[in-house]
């Protein structure tokens, strides 16, 4: 009997434990938002393709972009568009950022 509620209580605590595990993961997570410019015009690019890791994702009708679930870090954001040089840059997270712009140059 004692070793049937040792199991139980085995059982119990590394549910709680892996669930409190899964929030924290969840928690620690960020976003990138920002827009993509024309380097010369300013005005923003649309469908522009943006490579995150393993995601990839296009700029709205208005340049913007956002990325989620995002692990804090240094990460590299690689962009491209038709008749603009590709663009890579470096984004340190430690928490939400905002408003990054990324400017291409035509080709």
């Amino acid at each position: 009997m004692k070793a049937l509620n040792l199991i139980a209580v085995i059982l119990i605590t590394s549910t709680i434990m892996f669930a409190s595990n899964e929030k924290a993961t969840v928690a620690a997570t960020t976003t990138i938002s920002g827009q993509i410019l024309d380097k010369i015009t300013g005005e923003a690019l649309a469908g522009v393709k943006i490579e995150f890791e393993e995601t990839v994702i296009y700029s709205d009708l208005d340049g913007n972009f956002e990325i989620n679930n995002v692990i804090p870090g240094i990460h590299k954001i690689n962009t491209s568009l038709i008749s603009y040089n590709n663009s890579s840059i470096e984004v340190d997270c430690k928490s939400e950022t905002k408003g990054l712009e990324i400017k291409l140059d035509n080709e």
